[in-house]
């Protein structure tokens, strides 16, 4: 599995992803290990079987903009959001996502059967059809994106603390928070990456996750606050409900495809 930065997940989620976990009201032994929380809601994940994501982002971010000749323009992304339904057994998914960057751009896309169809104004009224691995980011990956970002919060020289509880909807989470540095974060070196036009050259992230008190302990959110070193910060939003909701993801009908 190809391993992808959490920070560009949350932050490439307006094109895979602020209503809260709706799943069971059991609460579950205390947990009181923040690494034991977080692989709760790992576990949890595993067997899940569908969720939605709703992601907001808030700040700006240094983007390479092509008709700046690819020259680095701090970009304001604040009202970019993103929602997204998930399936995890087939898998697939199906986001809408409306990007501030200058200019509005809103959009869908729909990842199922190895292929991505993407809509936006600047493609027409039909959608345009492309293996899923065309795109940054597979929408429908998204519980190996959840993996990765299980690897780098337990991995080595990661310090998580536990913090507050707070109320998620009409139950509380664990909160699970760490700073991570440019060499852990992997963008000490940097530029473009994974083919994202947002530049992470030394920058920082600090992570707050939300986890479930009520078994299983799903996962219901994550913050994430991407710091550039001139200071510029984006802040990604991202909560995770419906956890094994049924959901129908299907691709577009013929005639709603383009050439």
């Amino acid at each position: 599995m190809t391993r992808r930065s959490p920070a560009l997940f949350l932050l490439a989620a307006t094109v895979a992803i602020l209503v809260v976990a709706c799943g069971g009201t059991t609460e579950g032994p205390a947990l009181t290990d923040p690494t034991a929380i977080i692989t709760a809601a790992l576990k949890s994940t595993e067997g899940a079987k569908s969720v939605h994501l709703d992601v907001a982002v808030d700040g700006k971010a240094t983007v390479a903009m092509p008709l700046g000749g690819g020259i680095g323009t701090p970009v304001d992304l604040t009202g970019t959001t993103a929602a997204a339904d998930i399936d995890f057994v087939k898998p697939a998914a199906k986001a809408t996502f409306s990007i501030q960057a200058g200019l509005t751009l809103k959009g869908e896309a729909i990842a199922v059967d190895g292929k991505t169809y993407l809509k936006t104004p600047l493609t027409g009224p039909l959608y345009q059809v492309s293996d899923s691995g065309a795109l940054p980011v597979d929408p429908s990956n998204t519980k190996g994106m959840i993996d990765n970002l299980g690897d780098l919060l337990l991995g080595s020289g990661v310090t998580l603390v536990n913090g507050d509880d707070v109320a998620c909807g009409a139950q509380q989470c664990y909160t699970v928070t760490t700073a991570l540095t440019a060499e852990q974060l992997g963008t000490a070196v940097g530029g473009a990456a994974a083919g994202l036009p947002v530049d992470l050259t030394g920058a920082t992230l600090k992570l707050t996750v939300r986890v479930e008190k009520a078994l299983p302990y799903h996962l219901a959110g994550v913050t994430a606050v991407l710091t550039a070193p001139n200071g510029t910060a984006v802040t990604a939003d991202l909560t995770a409900s419906k956890w094994d909701q049924p959901v129908t993801i299907t691709a577009p009908a013929a005639d709603q495809i383009g050439a």
